[in-house]
């Protein structure tokens, strides 16, 4: 039995699956395998990430969305560690073995997660060549519940945990692509502690894609942050206090960004029913009114 499972759910990544595999198998540490789960692929992407290489399994299924694989690759796997990675993303090769030392000094603390890059594919060579140190960052890691409802820092690539977390939580919500990842993190912040490690090991790639093809109709991230709120409250575990203030900081922003993307771009009449909506609610009503007028404007003149 290996030592740590990597879950790679993958859908028409055939571009860039092999390289993803492979800083997965060029990790320090040697003790692992990696678990492809081919969500229902229309390319060749079951071919591109096997490598030939024993530790590489490769299933395949029907489409069914990210969370789905994610859950379908866990109940795969039989390791002591578990570990999520993206079928685009990268990893420095020291990721999991200062992941396992971390936890490993730490054995209350069952997740650990890094810092990471967002990357649009340039060639990044010394990036993997850079020695890592393992350094911690206290300020974002034992009990975080209290940040990181408030913003989602960390990415799914990054977090390395204890299978034993994972048996006693249960999978993935399957309801919202866009969501479903915060929430287990969220969730499983009310129960663990996490262990933040402050330099870069994943390089996150970003994809060039027409804003207004993205833009949802409904506003995900507050609905869930709201939902969020409602399970686990604003003290969770006790003592462990969300700032009001700084709650609601964000509340406005993921609204406003919401109406400034349909006001600009998108579904004109949501967008300014939003903004009306903040207007009526506060606080900050002047930000709120140069935004729409800025959205307004480039509704208008826009400049691509």
């Amino acid at each position: 039995m290996p030592r740590v499972n990597i879950v790679i759910p993958a859908y028409n990544a055939e571009a860039f699956i092999a390289d993803t595999v492979r800083s997965a198998l060029d990790q320090t540490f040697p003790d692992l395998q990696v678990t492809v789960i081919d969500d229902g692929s229309k390319d060749a992407t079951a071919t591109h990430a096997a490598l030939d290489d024993a530790r590489v399994r490769v299933i395949s299924q029907e489409n069914r969305g990210m969370s789905r694989s994610r859950n379908r690759g866990m109940a795969e796997t039989d390791s002591e560690f578990v570990a999520l990675l993206d079928a685009d993303d990268l990893w420095h090769p020291e990721k999991l073995r200062l992941q396992l030392q971390a936890l490993q000094a730490r054995p209350d603390h069952d997740f650990c997660y890094s810092a990471f890059d967002v990357w649009h594919g340039e060639p990044r060579p010394d990036y993997f060549r850079q020695a890592r140190q393992g350094t911690v960052d206290e300020s974002r890691s034992g009990w975080i519940y209290p940040v990181l409802v408030l913003d989602n820092y960390a990415l799914p690539s990054s977090v390395l945990w204890r299978r034993s977390a994972w048996d006693r939580m249960g999978g993935f919500l399957t309801d919202n692509q866009q969501t479903d990842d915060w929430e287990y993190l969220v969730r499983a912040s009310t129960q663990h502690r996490f262990i933040r490690l402050a330099e870069s090991f994943v390089l996150y790639r970003q994809h060039p894609v027409s804003l207004s093809r993205r833009i949802p109709a409904t506003n995900t991230t507050e609905l869930m942050r709201a939902d969020l709120i409602r399970r686990f409250g604003m003290s969770s575990p006790p003592g462990h206090d969300v700032d009001p203030v700084a709650l609601r900081r964000f509340q406005h922003k993921g609204w406003c960004n919401f109406a400034d993307a349909h006001t600009a771009k998108g579904d004109l009449s949501l967008g300014l029913k939003t903004f009306a909506g903040l207007l009526r609610s506060g606080p900050d009503r002047g930000h709120t009114l140069t935004k729409m007028g800025k959205s307004l404007f480039r509704r208008w003149v826009p400049n691509d």
